[in-house]
């Protein structure tokens, strides 16, 4: 490839790159109604509630703090598909969107797995946000509070949200 041609792809790609800032996801943080919130609906220790605000927070609440890079794309249209679909399975802010008592229990009984297999925080959002990797008292306090929702008898007994 010649100067010129690679002048002219490098020249392409810069404005495809501007071009494409044009179109941007909507960043949302929707109103929060302290009724609808997880913890008017079931006892969550303060601690607990801390690190999961702090960890998990800015995909499933209603509180994300959109970081600098959520402004450009096409990194802006990634991280805003991660919060809604973190959003959709499991929102703090927006407990009342649980389909059923019987489902709500069992997202909250998945919390410890998700955390003891490293699902949770996401790796990329470990990478990105070095303050939400969880202390091993801290995995243990949520995976504690999070197995009492478990719906099987060797698991312990559900509660109703």
């Amino acid at each position: 490839m010649n100067k010129a041609r690679v002048k002219m792809v490098l020249l392409a790609l810069l404005v495809f790159l501007i071009g494409i800032q044009f179109f941007q996801p909507a960043r949302t943080n929707p109103p929060a109604v302290p009724s609808k919130a997880l913890s008017s609906h079931v006892p969550i220790p303060e601690n607990v509630h801390a690190s999961l605000m702090r960890s998990c927070g800015d995909c499933h609440s209603d509180q994300t703090v959109w970081p600098w890079y959520s402004h450009i794309a096409p990194v802006s249209w990634m991280v805003v598909d991660d919060v809604n679909q973190g959003r959709r399975h499991m929102n703090f802010q927006d407990w009342e969107a649980q389909p059923t008592p019987k489902e709500a229990n069992n997202v909250l009984a998945d919390v410890c797995k998700e955390i003891r297999q490293n699902g949770m925080p996401p790796f990329t959002y470990r990478i990105a946000h070095k303050n939400v990797k969880l202390t091993q008292p801290e995995s243990d306090a949520i995976c504690a509070w999070s197995q009492s929702f478990a719906t099987t008898p060797e698991q312990g007994t559900a509660h109703n949200p």
